[in-house]
C-alpha cells in the first residue's frame, strides 16, 4: 500500500445490496419498466400452470371483507389525524414570514443601477488605488446601512501588472510578417471604452519574459490536442502555441503547452466559441447583431473581405489569470496559510502552480494573420478543430517564419482589501452563514463581478431595513466583498486560510459572482441544499415570464439540457470564491447567476452601457437576484431547523459512483471494469443512516414548523435543535480527507475538485479519477478506501 495508509474501521452494517436512486433515475426506471411491460406477452406460458379453480369458502370471503374494512378505517383515521394536526406540515412548502416578505419587497432596481454606475465608473484591477477606493466605499455603505461591525482585512499576495507587450511574425515571407495591435477599439456610444488608461490586455500570473519561435495552432490547447499534433509528427519543441478559448481553463492551456515543450503561449477568442454561432438552440434573448445593435459587437473588416460576423469584437481580447487553478488556489507563494505582511513566502520559480513560459491573450483580429500564415502547412484536425473564421482552414502549421512574443510584467507583493460586514446572530451566534462576491475586475466589470457587487450592496441595505424593524438573524450573517478573485480566488482563499474558526462555525457559503448577464437562472450547489434552492426559487417572481423563477428555470432545463422533473442544479467546479469554502474546508456551498448573451467577458466592453442596453435593461434581474440571495440567507440564518438534506447528498454520491464505473470502463483496454465495492457500500450505508436521521427529524420539525425564527421556539426544544442542526451543518465536513488529493493536496474534498486538465468543470471523486488516468490501480484502490472511510465518517456523524 502507498505510504501513509490508514487502517479502516470495521463496518457493523453490511450495507445494502440495492440502492434507491434519485428522482430522475426513478423516473427513468419507471419508464423503462413500462416499456418492458408493454413488450411482454399478455400470457407468459412459461410461467403458467393449468389447474382447476379452487372453491372459495365462506370463511375466506368473510376474512377478506374484514381486512378490507379494517384498511379502509385505518386510512380514514390517518387522513383525519393529518388534517387535524396543523403543526404537522413536514414536506409542505413553508409560507413566507413577515421578514421574508420584506426581503422580497425592499430591494430596489433603481438603487442597484446607481451602485453599478459607481463600481463601473473606473477600472479597478486588484491591488490598485481604484480597487482600494471601492473597498472603502463598500465598507462605508455597509456601515451607512446599519451593519456597524464592518472592517477591511488586508492581505499581501503576489500579483503582476503589465509593463510592455509585443507580438508579431518577424521573419519568413514578407506577406506574413506583421505586428499585433494588442488593443481594443473604442465604441462611439460607450463612453468608458474610450478611456486611454484602460487596463492593457494581459494574463494575470503570466511569466515575465520573451519567446522566439515558429507558431503552431493547437486548437483548444487540451492535452489531447497537443498529443494529436505529436502523433502527427509535428515538432512542438521551442514553438509558440496558438490556442483558442474553450474546452479548458486558460491557465491549464498554458500548462499543457509548457509540458509539450512550447516556449510561449497565445490564447485568442474564436467567433465560433465566443458568439451566437451554432449554439445548440441556446435561448438567446438578444438579436445576433453587432454591438451596439447587439451584445456581441461586430465590425466590417477589410481583411475579412467585408464579411460581417456576429461575435465578440474583432479587437476584443479576453484577459484572465493563467494560474494553474486545478493545483491550488489563492496566493501562490503562501499555499495553505494566509498571505499576511510577514508570512514566509516561496520562491516564485519553485511554485508548480505558476507558468514557466510567457503568454498573451489575443483578439481574433490579431490571431487571423497567424492562421493565414499556417494555411496549407502541417495537418488539419477533425471534429472540433475548425473555428468560425471562414477565411482559413485551421492548419496546424508551424509557420514558416518565426514570431516574437514579449510579456514584460511587474511581479510584486501587493496589498489587497477584503471588506467584511458582520450581523451577529441573536440565538446561535457561533453558527455562521457567509455571503460572498468579489469586487475586483479586469477592467470595468459590469457583469463580472460588479453585477453581484451591486446586488450585495442592496442586500446590505435590505438587511439594514430589517434590523430597523427589530429583526436580528438567529445565526450570524457575514457579507464578504472579496478582492483579487480574478488572479486566482486570492482574497477569499487568504481569508479562509486566515480564519481557522470557519471549519467549526460556518454552516453555508452562498456565492454570487456574475449575478446577471441575462435572464436564465443557473446554479451549482452542494446536493444537500437542493430542496432549499427549489423552494426559494418557487417563491420569487421571474421578471420576464411573470411566473416563478422556478418555473422559468424548469422550462430552461427541459429545453436545453434534458427532460427532467426538477430543474438542473450543477456540480461546483472552480473559477469562483466558493472553492476554498467547499474544496478546502467542506463547507456546503451555493453559486448563483442569471446568464445570457454575454459576449464581452473580461474585455473593455463589459461596461455599464452594455449592461443597461443588453444585460439587464431596467435592472429587474439584479433586484431578483438580491431577493433570491437574501431569502436563501434568511432561511439558513433563521429557520429553527437548518434546511439541509443529507439523503439528497447520498443519492448524488451514488450517481457519482455510477459515473466512476463508467469512467473506469472507458479507460480500460480490456473487458475488465472496476465496480468500486468499498465506495458503493459506504454510500449505501450513508443513505440508510441519512434516511433514518431525516425520519427522526420529522418529529422535531412538526413541533417547530409554525416558527419562522429560532428565537420563537420553546426553550425546551433548543438542546434537541442544536444537536440536530450541528449534525446537518457539519455533515459535509466528513467528506474532507486531511491527506488531500495526490499532487494537489490543497484540495481535500473527496467528492469534488476542479478537473485536473479542465479547471472550471467539476471532477467527481477526483483523487480516484486522477489515479485512474495515471494508470495507477494501486493508488486508485487506496484512494477508494480513503473516500469510503470519509463517507462512513459522514454517516456516523448523523447517528
Amino acid at each position: 500500500m502507498p505510504e501513509g495508509y490508514v487502517a479502516l474501521p470495521q463496518d457493523n452494517d453490511p450495507g445494502q445490496t440495492s440502492q434507491p436512486k434519485s428522482l430522475i433515475d426513478r423516473a427513468k426506471q419507471w419508464w423503462h419498466h413500462q416499456n418492458n411491460e408493454e413488450r411482454a406477452p399478455l400470457l407468459d406460458r412459461k410461467r403458467m400452470t393449468l389447474q382447476p379453480p379452487k372453491r372459495k369458502t365462506i370463511k375466506v370471503i368473510i376474512v377478506t371483507v374484514l381486512i378490507l374494512l379494517a384498511l379502509l378505517v385505518l386510512g380514514v383515521v390517518l387522513a383525519l389525524w393529518i388534517d387535524k394536526d396543523d403543526n404537522n406540515q413536514v414536506g409542505k412548502k413553508r409560507p413566507l414570514s413577515e421578514t421574508e416578505q420584506l426581503m422580497l419587497d425592499f430591494p430596489s432596481k433603481d438603487n442597484i443601477r446607481e451602485y453599478l454606475k459607481y463600481y463601473t465608473s473606473e477600472a479597478h484591477l486588484a491591488g490598485t488605488e481604484a480597487d482600494k477606493r471601492q473597498a472603502e466605499w463598500t465598507r462605508d455603505k455597509f456601515i451607512e446601512f446599519g451593519i456597524s461591525d464592518t472592517s477591511i482585512e488586508t492581505y499581501y499576495p503576489l500579483l503582476n501588472y503589465p509593463v510592455s507587450r509585443r507580438f508579431g511574425i518577424v521573419s519568413g515571407p514578407k506577406e506574413f510578417q506583421y505586428e499585433a495591435e494588442l488593443r481594443e477599439d473604442p465604441v462611439e456610444e460607450d463612453p468608458t471604452s474610450h478611456d486611454p488608461d484602460v487596463v492593457p490586455t494581459f494574463h494575470g500570473y503570466s511569466k515575465n519574459g520573451t519567446a522566439l519561435g515558429r507558431v503552431v495552432y493547437a486548437n483548444y490547447g487540451r492535452v489531447e490536442d497537443f498529443q494529436f499534433l505529436v502523433d502527427q509528427g509535428i515538432d512542438l519543441n521551442g514553438t509558440i502555441a496558438l490556442m483558442r478559448y474553450g474546452g479548458a481553463f486558460r491557465g491549464l492551456k498554458v500548462r499543457a503547452a509548457q509540458v509539450f515543450g512550447c516556449s510561449g503561449a497565445l490564447i485568442y477568442s474564436d467567433p465560433i466559441d465566443d458568439g451566437p454561432i451554432d449554439k445548440d438552440d441556446y435561448p438567446h434573448v438578444n438579436p445576433a447583431k453587432g454591438y451596439p445593435e447587439g451584445p456581441w459587437y461586430v465590425a466590417i473588416m477589410t481583411f475579412l473581405n467585408d464579411y460581417k460576423l456576429t461575435m465578440r469584437s474583432p479587437s476584443s481580447a479576453q484577459r484572465g489569470s493563467v494560474q494553474f487553478l486545478s493545483l491550488t488556489a489563492g496566493d501562490p507563494l503562501t499555499p495553505g496559510y494566509a498571505a499576511t505582511k510577514d508570512a514566509p513566502r516561496l520562491n516564485p520559480e519553485d511554485v508548480e502552480g505558476l507558468a514557466k513560459i510567457p503568454s498573451l491573450p489575443l483578439s481574433y483580429r490579431d490571431a487571423l494573420p497567424l492562421l493565414k500564415a499556417m494555411e496549407g502547412r502541417g495537418v488539419r484536425g477533425e471534429n472540433d478543430w475548425a473555428g468560425g473564421l471562414e477565411e482559413v482552414g485551421y492548419y496546424s502549421g508551424p509557420t514558416e517564419g518565426e514570431a516574437y512574443l514579449e510579456n514584460i510584467v511587474d511581479n510584486k507583493i501587493t496589498p489587497i482589501w477584503n471588506t467584511i460586514g458582520v450581523i451577529e446572530g441573536s440565538e446561535d451566534p457561533d453558527r455562521v452563514i457567509v455571503l460572498g462576491n468579489h469586487r475586483d475586475a479586469w477592467v470595468y466589470g459590469a457583469v463580472d463581478p460588479n453585477s453581484g457587487s451591486s446586488a450585495m450592496i442592496e442586500l446590505a441595505r435590505t438587511f439594514g431595513e430589517l434590523l430597523k424593524t427589530g429583526w436580528r438573524p438567529a445565526r450570524t450573517i457575514i457579507l464578504a466583498s472579496w478582492d483579487a478573485e480574478e488572479y486566482g480566488l486570492v482574497g477569499s482563499t487568504e481569508w479562509v486560510e486566515d480564519h481557522d474558526w470557519l471549519k467549526d462555525k460556518a454552516v453555508t457559503y452562498i456565492n454570487v459572482d456574475t449575478a446577471v448577464s441575462g435572464p436564465h437562472f443557473v446554479i451549482q450547489a452542494s446536493p444537500s441544499l437542493n430542496q432549499l434552492i427549489y423552494e426559494v426559487a418557487s417563491l420569487v417572481k421571474d421578471p420576464r415570464t411573470g411566473g416563478s423563477v422556478y418555473d422559468a428555470w424548469a422550462e430552461l432545463t427541459n429545453r436545453t439540457i434534458a427532460p427532467s422533473p426538477k430543474p438542473y442544479i450543477g456540480q461546483l467546479g472552480s473559477g469562483s470564491d466558493f472553492v476554498p469554502f467547499l474544496d478546502h474546508l467542506g463547507i456546503s456551498s451555493i453559486s448563483l447567476a442569471f446568464a445570457g448573451d454575454y459576449g464581452v467577458y473580461h474585455s473593455n466592453y463589459d461596461s455599464f452601457h452594455w449592461m443597461e442596453k443588453f444585460g439587464d435593461p431596467g435592472f429587474h434581474y439584479h433586484a431578483t437576484m438580491t431577493k433570491i440571495w437574501g431569502l436563501l440567507a434568511l432561511r439558513l440564518a433563521d429557520s429553527p431547523i437548518l434546511p439541509l438534506h443529507p439523503v439528497d447528498y447520498a443519492d448524488a454520491l451514488d450517481d457519482y459512483v455510477d459515473y466512476l464505473v463508467e469512467f473506469s470502463t472507458s479507460l480500460s483496454t480490456t473487458s475488465d471494469s472496476k465496480s468500486f465495492p468499498l465506495l458503493r457500500k459506504a454510500v449505501h450505508k450513508l443513505r440508510k443512516v441519512a434516511v433514518k436521521f431525516e425520519k427522526r427529524l420529522q418529529s422535531l420539525e412538526s413541533q417547530v414548523y409554525s416558527y419562522s425564527h429560532l428565537s420563537n421556539v420553546p426553550k425546551s426544544l433548543i438542546t434537541s435543535l442544536r444537536k440536530a442542526n450541528d449534525r446537518l451543518a457539519f455533515f459535509e465536513r466528513g467528506l474532507i480527507d486531511p491527506e488531500g488529493i495526490q499532487n494537489r493536496e490543497w484540495f481535500k474534498h473527496i467528492a469534488y475538485a476542479p478537473g485536473l486538465w479542465t479547471g472550471y468543470s467539476s471532477q467527481v471523486f477526483p483523487a480516484i479519477t486522477d489515479a485512474l488516468e495515471d494508470n495507477d490501480d494501486e493508488l486508485a484502490m487506496y484512494k477508494e478506501e480513503r473516500a469510503a472511510q470519509c463517507i462512513r465518517g459522514a454517516a456516523d456523524s448523523l447517528k
